[in-house]
């Protein structure tokens, strides 16, 4: 559940920390007191797109933060999952830092996150219900996933026999495709002519793997052949056949110690060490003045060297920065000119998998429809008692199955078809709906699937839309239900709802210095009353007013 909202420079609001307890939480105000403010700001923590007209003008730099306790296994495998973890109270910190350049910047417990992941967090604690999602079921194509969200349980592991060989039938699906490509003869002739080319071009070229690195290092040594013989001269001279040399002088200082070696051991371990020292500069001169002896360059021999070089250089530029990539690439155009090749037959083979796939696809499919036709049932059946218990007598809800080609979440085509009114034919829900009558039909889903699901928290922006009357009390009744289950957060503006409110909260509007401020505030009992008579009359209360705003709220509480 979300247990804090806090709200720095953002839109109206300069600062303000709203502390949010369990059950029924009802927010109301006057028109454009910022009561879209709220669900703006909780959008963010979930990951929404940061729009930089929510900044509160004159500001560079707002801030959002929630704070939530949840042991929701979903949430912990999600954290698990991107290496974050809840604090050792349980507690989740979502931090949206948004900036006037448009920029933004999301933090879990502080570490810095994708708004990817935020999303994926955000999806295990809070569900956000407008307008938007009621538009939602207007779509036919969601119409699978609330029915397989309703039948998770039931539906998991058919959903998962089946993926198993649609991803195997994908594949060989695209295996085959690539075989049987829009291509005439002559295209196809075309492929194999390029494809032998270049076949003949690597295999000529004869290479071996490090040949590359070696021929470099040898044309650097031909390039700079008589820098390094001048260079190994002098050093065999100062080393060893100068007139005076370091052989020399060290045997020299050989023969000074050696003569007083035997007066102290020191002295002797000197000696030791200098003619250890003189030794292997004689054998390092040897190795000198045969490496010296034995260059013998003749110019065509870089020429040959930097020919080569020029070759490999050729197939660099074309099929590979590295050898090893020139061997990828050889190996990869060999493989599809065998395949090109031998065509007709592998075409046949693969037609035949496909065949044998199609087979056992269509056995796993026709579980799984069967599977969902019979949560389907249930669903017609759970929803209808819902949707009667929210003052929709007449009501006939059903689940119209379609057969489709394959497809990775199976062969249905579902839609929902509904009458709101006796004797009125079914039809799909987008041709018969109001907008109050789909404010009802998408509350009983919720209530639904808050049986189903782990989400703590619910938030109910637009919910009373097109109801007033019996049917507002009745949603009410419905939220508080839901409340004894679920947190829920909902932002309306009819009394009949906003009496059940287990804590009720106002959203205020005021100005200050030619600038305009959006407040909230927790209400008590009697401040809640006189927010119930503002509902019902506006400015216009009366002492009537406030005797049916009491009868509501004791109303309210007599119906939990």
């Amino acid at each position: 559940m979300i247990l804090e909202l806090y709200m720095k420079n953002c839109a109206l609001v300069e600062e303000l920390r709203l502390n949010i307890d369990e059950k029924l939480n009802i927010l109301t105000g006057e028109t454009g007191s910022g009561k879209s403010i709220i669900i703006d700001a909780l959008g963010l923590c979930l990951g929404e797109k940061y729009d930089r007209s929510f900044l509160r003008k004159g500001t560079d730099k707002g801030l959002v933060e929630a704070v939530f306790y949840s042991k929701n296994n979903h949430l912990n495998k999600v954290l698990e999952e991107n290496d974050l973890e809840l604090d050792e109270d349980d507690l989740l910190v979502i931090t949206r830092v948004i900036y006037s350049d448009g920029k933004s910047v999301a933090r879990v417990n502080g570490r810095t996150v994708k708004m990817s992941v935020l999303k994926q967090i955000a999806s295990t604690l809070i569900d956000v219900h407008g307008q938007h999602q009621t538009q939602a079921l207007f779509n036919k194509e969601t119409h699978l996933q609330f029915l397989d969200l309703f039948g998770e349980i039931e539906l998991t592991d058919f959903k998962r026999e089946y993926k198993i060989i649609y991803d195997k039938y994908s594949e060989v699906k695209r295996s085959l495709n690539i075989l049987t490509e829009n291509k005439d003869d002559m295209q196809i002739q075309r492929e194999i002519d390029l494809l032998k080319f270049q076949i003949n071009e690597i295999e000529s070229a004869n290479l071996s793997k490090d040949e590359y690195e070696d021929l470099l290092k040898q044309r650097d040594v031909y390039r700079n052949s008589e820098k390094i013989y001048s260079n190994l001269n002098l050093s065999y001279q100062h080393l060893y056949d100068g007139s005076v040399n370091a052989v020399d002088l060290i045997g020299s200082t050989v023969r000074e110690l050696g003569a007083i070696a035997q007066y102290d051991k020191s002295l002797s371990d000197y000696n030791d060490d200098i003619e250890r020292i003189m030794y292997e500069l004689q054998d390092i001169s040897r190795e000198i003045r045969n490496y010296k002896e034995n260059i013998n360059f003749e110019p065509y021999e870089l020429e040959q060297v930097e020919f080569r070089v020029d070759e490999i250089n050729n197939l660099r530029r074309k099929y590979g920065e590295t050898i090893q990539d020139i061997f990828e690439y050889y190996n990869k155009i060999k493989s599809r000119l065998d395949e090109i090749l031998n065509r007709d037959e592998r075409v046949e083979e693969l037609k035949l998998e496909v065949f044998k796939l199609e087979k056992a696809l269509s056995i796993k499919a026709d579980n799984l429809t069967q599977t969902r036709k019979k949560v389907a049932s249930k669903l017609e059946e759970v929803l209808l008692i819902e949707l009667k218990s929210l003052n929709m007598k007449n009501v006939v809800f059903k689940v119209n199955f379609e057969k489709s080609t394959f497809t990775q979440n199976g062969q249905d085509d579902v839609e929902f078809m509904i009458s709101f009114n006796l004797g009125e034919d079914i039809k799909p829900i987008y041709k018969v709906a109001s907008g109050g009558e789909m404010s009802r039909f998408m509350l009983a889903f919720k209530t639904i699937l808050a049986d189903i699901d782990q989400i703590d928290t619910l938030v109910f922006d637009e919910i009373d839309t097109g109801i007033s009357g019996i049917a507002a009390q009745i949603v009410g009744e419905k939220l508080s239900n839901i409340g004894k289950k679920k947190q829920i957060l909902c932002i309306t503006h009819l009394p009949q709802i906003a009496a059940n409110a287990d804590t009720h909260y106002c959203i205020e509007k005021s100005t200050s210095n030619e600038r305009t401020f959006t407040t909230i505030r927790k209400l008590d009992h009697s401040q809640k009353r006189d927010e119930i008579a503002r509902l019902i009359a506006g400015s216009n209360i009366t002492e009537k007013t406030m005797e049916h705003a009491t009868e509501i709220i004791e109303l309210a509480k007599r119906s939990l």
